[in-house]
């Protein structure tokens, strides 16, 4: 997410609920991607795991997003 993007959402999540949630949200699956990120080796479970979560992610901002610019 760059800053302006970062800005807009944390702007937006303290008077929208849905994005606040979002937001939380999106820091959940950052830190589930740093945790796997850590290991040296991801297995291919994992690997679908970490695509799951980034695809998470993504939807998420482009939600957030949306939400803040309405």
């Amino acid at each position: 997410m760059e800053s302006h993007e970062r800005e807009l959402i944390e702007k937006a999540q303290t008077t929208n609920f849905e994005v606040k949630k979002l937001y939380k949200e999106h820091q959940e699956l950052d830190e589930k991607l740093k945790k796997l990120g850590r290991k040296g080796y991801l297995t291919s479970s994992e690997e679908a795991e970490e695509r799951k979560l980034k695809q998470l992610k993504l939807r998420g901002v482009e939600r957030m997003l949306k939400l803040a610019n309405s």
